[in-house]
């Protein structure tokens, strides 16, 4: 094994790229989408292409205002490549995650060796959450990438002996601006960062303020390309909701029960990220503390472990204060986090070992999940057991309502060939639907069927996991053509 990681070692690059490709790659095709935020980002994609409106996106004919605009062009791009499928919603997180590695492999070269750099890379790949995260389709590894670069390119650009600090000042806010196209105002954490350095260590961050503002008005601008025509095109809408629901509302109130309310709640999950880092950095994690140990003492003298681990500090920090908690919140300090550990046990006798027996447990664990359990675990899918069943007698003029029922992933399976938007709704609008004149299908739960008036026309049923609320349902589908 030793042997084998010093051969990659020895090119770098080209071993963490293709590791990182097999890891995210490998079974993606397996496992339909099933996230209701996959399913959104995946849909509205498609939905993009098909309206010709690549400003604003929308989600089954209704405007979708979660997150900016990056990640919805990333996943059209890779449906014009590889057709509208779930391989390709997937395809943009899994270049992004590689591009992140590829990153943390050039800066950790760059730093001491390239030993550092591969064991950063693969640290980041091979941790359980980056090895989950890294394969959806969501924009959260667009964000985590735009992020690494920003806080590489703000290292580089504010060191005093830098000779190419325009270069660099030019790669770090046009990052900032893609950041934020990517995810948002989390972008400006890098930033943060920065100033935070500038003002505890002066003498090791040049950060003159006249640039730093010019910068950040070239960003604004860069931003502004896009968000003005998305604001003239919604009335203000996107902003008003982008920022004051999905972002305002989320810090300081809980959404969708991700969090506790009330003073005593909001302080009894302050120290969660801290502790669902153990989970979501391992294997790695588990050294983590002896690292920090051993390094204390010496932190003055480590400028690039102090800068790494102060970045990956304000997002904990800041994510820490915000109402709604969800465990991927804190991967932007995942890459920096790698990054610092690996420039500590790179310096240690049994580190190659030590790497080499985790990095190659944990691909293991992602094949024997891929390729193992989710093979299976697709069948009891609730709603791909439903569009198995019922694909057949959906024409591209098919009405489609589902009442009862009405998780996301259904309008990503019947919008591949109905034209039409599918109707979600409660139970008790079922019966206006069947008024609609054929072909249609409407689907509700086994045990609402009683409820109503005229149950003409074919019926399936089928049985099958709700993933999102884990939860086993039984559904009837009306076919009527």
């Amino acid at each position: 094994m030793q042997s084998f990681l010093e051969k990659l070692i020895r090119h770098p690059e080209r071993s963490i790229v293709l590791f990182s490709l097999a890891l995210l790659l490998a079974g993606n095709w397996i496992m339909p989408l099933t996230d209701r935020d996959e399913v959104r980002f995946a849909e509205a994609s498609r939905e993009m292409i098909q309206r010709g409106d690549y400003v604003v996106p929308w989600f089954n004919g209704a405007y979708r205002f979660d997150k900016p605009i990056l990640i919805y062009w990333c996943q059209s791009l890779s449906y014009r490549i590889f057709g509208e499928n779930d391989f390709a919603a997937r395809f943009p997180s899994v270049l992004f995650t590689t591009g992140t590695a590829l990153l943390l492999v050039r800066w950790g070269r760059k730093l001491v060796d390239a030993r550092t750099g591969f064991f950063a890379g693969a640290m980041f790949v091979a941790c359980l959450h980056v090895a989950v995260i890294g394969r959806v389709a969501t924009a959260d590894m667009a964000l985590v990438f735009f992020f690494t670069l920003t806080v590489w390119s703000g290292w580089e650009w504010t060191r005093p002996e830098q000779s190419r600090r325009t270069l660099w000042w030019w790669i770090f806010f046009v990052g900032l601006a893609l950041s934020f196209l990517a995810k948002g105002p989390e972008c400006f954490l890098s930033l943060v960062g920065l100033i935070l350095g500038r003002c505890l260590h002066k003498g090791d961050f040049r950060l003159p303020p006249i640039l730093t503002v010019i910068g950040f008005l070239l960003s604004l601008s860069l931003i502004a390309l896009w968000g003005i025509p998305a604001l003239m095109q919604t009335q203000g809408k996107y902003l008003d909701v982008g920022i004051g629901e999905h972002v305002i509302h989320r810090s300081v109130g809980v959404n969708d029960s991700h969090g506790l309310s009330g003073l005593w709640g909001f302080l009894g999950t302050i120290p969660v990220y801290f502790l669902t880092f153990f989970a979501s950095f391992f294997p790695w994690s588990t050294r983590v503390p002896s690292a920090l140990r051993q390094w204390w003492p010496a932190r003055a003298s480590d400028r690039p472990g102090w800068y790494l681990l102060l970045q990956a500090a304000v997002v904990f920090a800041v994510f820490s204060l915000v109402r709604t908690k969800l465990p991927h919140y804190t991967m932007p300090a995942f890459p920096c986090i790698a990054l610092w550990l690996s420039l500590q046990i790179n310096r240690q006798d049994d580190a190659l070992a030590w790497f080499g027996k985790r990095v190659a447990g944990m691909s293991i664990f992602i094949a024997v999940l891929m390729f193992g359990f989710f093979s299976y675990a697709k069948y009891d899918m609730l709603t791909e057991n439903l569009w198995r069943a019922t694909k057949i007698y959906v024409r591209p003029d098919t009405k489609v309502g589902c009442f009862g029922f009405n998780e996301s992933s259904l309008v990503w399976r019947f919008r591949t060939i109905t034209t039409n938007m599918v109707v979600l709704g409660q139970e008790n609008q079922a019966a206006y639907f069947l008024t609609n004149p054929p072909p249609f299908i409407l689907v509700l739960p086994t045990r609402d069927l009683t409820n109503l008036p005229d149950t003409n026309g074919l019926h399936i049923q089928v049985h099958g996991l709700d993933i999102v609320k884990f939860k086993n349902w039984d559904l009837t589908a009306i076919v009527q053509q």
